[in-house]
């Protein structure tokens, strides 16, 4: 027995709806976002080729462990692991 009766047609036809919005939506959101998101790649792909022509000009990352520092070296720095800072506080 049937149960769909004549609904199943109807169905797939709603079904094809939604994909081909879902598709224009897409579609769409390429071409609004696509400007923007290949600006900043671009930007990111000059930083990594050259570091000096990052925002700050210096190529350093301006962050650092816990209270900032960071370094303002030109030349590549090369890190093999986590660097670990201690600090001793003797009595009062």
């Amino acid at each position: 027995m049937d149960r769909a009766g004549g609904e199943r047609g109807v169905t797939a036809v709603t079904y094809a709806l939604m994909v081909a919005i879902i598709a224009i939506l897409l579609v769409g959101g390429v071409f609004v976002l696509g400007g923007g998101v290949k600006t900043a790649l671009d930007g990111g792909a000059a930083c990594v080729s050259n570091p000096g022509s990052c925002e700050d000009g210096n190529g350093s990352s301006g962050g650092g462990n816990g209270g900032g520092g960071g370094t303002t070296s030109t030349s590549p720095a090369t890190t093999t692991g986590p660097t670990t800072t201690t600090t001793t506080t003797t009595g009062p």
